[in-house]
């Protein structure tokens, strides 16, 4: 597993997006079946040493949920 943590004193943020796979060609989306959950990942994002979590690209509230879920 790679760290930054001990690189920096600044918050490690992750920005995930949900595993889909973006085309730049067509600009359009495919779902990846094979993508881990936001609930399968939090615990490693944290051991990496992640002190904020949020979401990018078709991340959905319910992928947050997760992580709150986790976290709390």
């Amino acid at each position: 597993m790679t760290t930054v943590a001990g690189s920096t004193e600044k918050p490690i943020i992750v920005y995930p997006n949900n595993g889909d796979i973006y085309n730049p060609t067509t600009k359009t989306w495919t779902p990846n079946p094979d993508a881990a959950t936001f609930a399968e990942l939090t615990s490693k994002w944290l051991a990496a040493g992640a002190t904020i979590i949020g979401g990018c690209c078709r991340t959905t509230p319910e992928n947050i949920e997760q992580v709150a879920e986790i976290i709390n």
